[in-house]
């Protein structure tokens, strides 16, 4: 009996894994490329935005202002990083503290183009048009779109000093870091996924499965994008392993998921990454998928296990041990 138990366990295990995976698609998005490629058009209009700047001030400003507008509260997370003030902007529905996905981007952009081919514009600040400027543009779009019903269960996070690593004793993801450093355990425990979005406004974009992120929260995207016909853009292989703004939350054991182009761009930390290597279509296709995520997957109350890429080859396992278990005990008798 107690074997039979164990096999139930499984199935049922095994029945969520494939439910949330083959889970039917009901909402018909409304995010619109166009408006999100102008939010990135005005984070742009600032110039290069690297931590600490004026440019970057205002464009914290603007990027508040604007959330504000469409009705969200907005938080401003002061922290100081090697004497430099960094602000990490966090918007909420009705100052709600119990949001179950955080959806995050960095707006900071890189103080230097670093990887530029040419070595005399290597010490020149990045305008940071996709590296940047597409993931906030995205998250913005959605606070403007998103179906009021589901707003108060998510969180808005945009993070300061993300891209200035390997640059003047500056390492990477501060802004993340620093914000789940001021998460309690019940806070940490009641995010039931944190979904990064990080150089998604590419013309020619490509987003594999990043090799870090949390299978399960991957798979529920992945099934989304594959339903809505965008598998040339969220490829079914397996990406690097990168260090992001979701790796804070991955080591806090939050379930996270870090959707991001790769192999990077050519404008990846060049004087190139402008507007015109972009596409509103790219940022559509993100924000589409997004927002049917937040819909159809929060609102059904549905969890991210950790280790899930594990589950279904234990299963394959375990299940045919304990039927032999079973058979062997019954002979015996």
């Amino acid at each position: 009996m107690r074997a039979l138990g164990y096999i139930a366990v499984v199935i049922i295990l095994l029945s969520g894994f494939t439910t949330l995976v083959n889970a039917q698609i009901t909402h018909t998005p409304t995010f619109d490329g166009a408006s999100a490629y102008d939010f990135l058009l005005e984070q742009c209009s600032f110039g290069p935005r690297p931590p600490g700047s004026e440019n970057l001030t205002l464009c914290k400003t603007y990027v508040q202002e604007t959330l504000e507008s469409f009705g969200w509260n907005v938080t401003l997370q002061n922290f100081t990083y090697r004497e430099t003030l960094c602000t990490n902007i966090i918007a909420t529905w009705n100052s709600s503290t119990n949001a179950v996905i955080l959806l995050g981007a960095h707006y900071d952009t890189r103080p230097e183009a670093s990887a530029d081919p040419d070595p005399l514009n290597r010490t020149k600040p990045v305008l940071g048009a996709n590296d940047g400027g597409s993931g906030t543009a995205v998250l913005m779009e959605l606070a403007r779109i998103l179906p009021v019903s589901v707003r108060s269960t998510v969180e808005l996070v945009f993070f300061d000093a993300e891209d200035s690593g390997g640059i003047d004793g500056w390492d990477w993801i501060q802004g993340s870091t620093y914000y789940v450093s001021t998460l309690n355990t019940s806070r940490r425990q009641s995010i039931r996924a944190m979904i990064l979005v990080d150089m998604v406004g590419d013309s020619d974009l490509i987003i594999p499965r990043e090799s870090s992120s949390t299978s399960s929260l991957q798979n529920a995207i992945w099934s989304i994008a594959s339903q809505m016909g965008y598998n040339d853009t969220f490829l079914d292989t397996i990406g690097a392993r990168i260090t992001d703004d979701h790796s804070p939350f991955l080591i806090a054991r939050i379930p996270a998921v870090d959707l991001i182009h790769y192999p990077f761009p050519d404008s990846w930390h060049t004087l190139a990454d402008t507007p015109d290597k972009c596409s509103a279509e790219s940022l559509e296709i993100v924000g589409r998928v997004l927002e049917t995520f937040v819909v159809e997957q929060v609102a059904g109350n549905i969890t991210f296990p950790l280790d899930t890429q594990y589950l279904f080859y234990v299963a394959l396992i375990i299940v045919p041990l304990i039927f032999i278990v079973l058979v062997y005990r019954h002979l015996k008798k």
